[in-house]
């Protein structure tokens, strides 16, 4: 569909007309407080709505709302004065079809989402969802992103969520600028930080308004981004930035660069001033049962969001309640250790003999409730991490399976001559690995995979230190990573 975007007598934008009609357009809206980002972004949204197109905006600020003033089928995801649905980031899927299979068009109000992590990958999946569902529907698509710094960064420090999240957003916005002409799609990126915006996204714009900067800006503006013009051959002056009014432009395409003052006027109320619509343009009947439908799918997503985030709760419980029983025993079992020490050598009475047995007995019952407990408590954590996966929209990965010890293995093995009085004296912990690798003889094992068969602590200084003892008996020995007995 060919668009035309009328900024004043002078300068006006035809989709239809060269160098647009083979590149698209790929708008980029770069000023200061004040000078005239949001509005203008708002006459460009007014003019492609306009001529047929649907729209898709990301705003901090609830300010897009004032379009529902003249425009039907406008959708508020969120928001302060006019919100139709709530915001759920895990659904872009379903927004997407909504506006690519039926024309809605949708303001997200991304201050309903504390999440930065979530919000930036809803963002980064919403668009290509909008792109993949644009090679059959070609329906033309407006998406205006405000502070896309925070989507875009040049750098992922001093952000909260991880590099990886902006690799995906920054690739969602190549895709969306290369391939947007062919998907009939266009963007507009809005920043008053120009400089912090990921250079990739700058360089692919081909039609860049810079507007009025405070002077502690511009050296940064001059440095970060004009610099790149110039070294095109493309004359810009960037002090003038310093004196332009609010809706005057420095507009950069190919190699022209001129000022402009936009004075093509808006048709709907600045929001800025307009806390309240006092009229709301009717919607078609047929989208009204799309946005039915949609609220109905985003409650149902919504609920299960929440079911789901209640049951890994309660996973996480089960969890933290096993670990501190487990530390309970540990401590527990550190009384049979002491108990070995004191007694050790020492020559008592029946009485205490029997006393000390008793102990050993229960002590022995404690070992095996605990070797009980560390295997609920890490299938606990398989479920933790099955349920999270869940929430986060990743497949689950089913644990491997534990090989089985080779038919030929014996179910006990004889202690070899030269050993048995060394193992006789063994304590029954370090005994316990020894007989396990005894009646697996053949089979190696790492230490840690010996660990979790025993359902013990992999990193436990105490089994480190039974598995050296048994090594420097000549018990096992160490080879290429693994354990095996002699």
């Amino acid at each position: 569909m060919a668009v035309k975007f009328r900024f004043s007598e002078s300068f006006v934008i035809d989709t239809d007309k060269a160098p647009w009609n083979v590149e698209g357009l790929r708008f980029c809206l770069f000023g200061g407080p004040g000078s005239g980002k949001s509005w203008t972004a708002q006459l460009i949204a007014e003019q492609f709505l306009s001529q047929g197109g649907t729209v898709v905006i990301f705003q901090p600020r609830d300010e897009y709302y004032t379009l529902r003033e003249r425009f039907a089928d406008i959708l508020c995801v969120g928001g302060v004065y006019a919100k139709d649905l709530d915001f759920v980031p895990a659904a872009p899927a379903t927004y997407a079809k909504a506006i690519v299979e039926s024309g809605i068009s949708t303001v997200f109000y991304t201050s309903d989402v504390d999440d930065e992590e979530r919000l930036i990958e809803f963002t980064s999946k919403l668009i290509g969802y909008i792109l993949k569902y644009q090679e059959l529907h070609k329906r033309p698509i407006l998406l205006i992103l405000e502070e896309c710094q925070e989507y875009a960064p040049k750098s992922p420090s001093g952000h909260t969520a991880p590099a990886w999240v902006y690799s995906r957003m920054i690739k969602a916005f190549k895709d969306c600028f290369l391939q947007g002409r062919k998907l009939n799609v266009s963007t507009v990126a809005i920043s008053q930080r120009p400089q912090e915006v990921n250079f990739t996204v700058r360089q692919l714009a081909n039609l860049t308004f810079y507007g009025k900067f405070s002077p502690q800006d511009i050296g940064y503006i001059e440095r970060e981004c004009l610099k790149w013009y110039r070294e095109r051959g493309v004359s810009v002056d960037s002090s003038r930035l310093l004196e332009l009014e609010a809706g005057e432009w420095l507009i950069i395409h190919g190699a022209n660069a001129e000022y402009i003052k936009v004075t093509e006027p808006r048709i709907t109320k600045h929001a800025a001033v307009t806390p309240k619509l006092e009229y709301v343009a009717p919607r078609r009947e047929e989208a009204k049962r799309t946005i039915s439908q949609l609220a109905e799918e985003i409650q149902q997503i919504l609920e299960k969001e929440k079911l789901e985030e209640s049951e890994l709760e309660k996973a996480k419980r089960r969890v933290s309640e096993l670990e501190s029983r487990v530390a309970e025993l540990q401590e527990k079992l550190k009384v049979k250790e002491t108990l070995t020490e004191i007694f050790s050598g020492v020559k008592v009475n029946g009485e205490l003999k029997e006393r000390i047995f008793e102990l050993e007995e229960r002590l022995k019952e404690l070992e095996s409730e605990n070797v009980a407990l560390r295997a609920e408590v890490e299938k606990n954590r398989r479920v933790l991490g099955q349920v999270k996966a869940l929430v986060e929209g990743y497949p689950i990965v089913a644990p491997a399976a534990q090989p089985s010890p080779p038919a030929h293995a014996q179910p006990r093995q004889e202690i070899p001559e030269d050993l048995k009085d060394a193992v006789e004296r063994l304590d029954p912990y370090t005994r316990k690995i020894y007989d396990f690798l005894l009646n697996r003889k053949g089979i190696p094992y790492t230490p840690y995979k010996l660990a979790v068969s025993l359902g013990i602590g992999p990193k436990s200084s105490r089994f480190k230190e039974a598995l050296s003892l048994l090594v420097k008996l000549g018990a096992i020995r160490r080879e290429r990573g693994y354990v095996i007995v002699r």
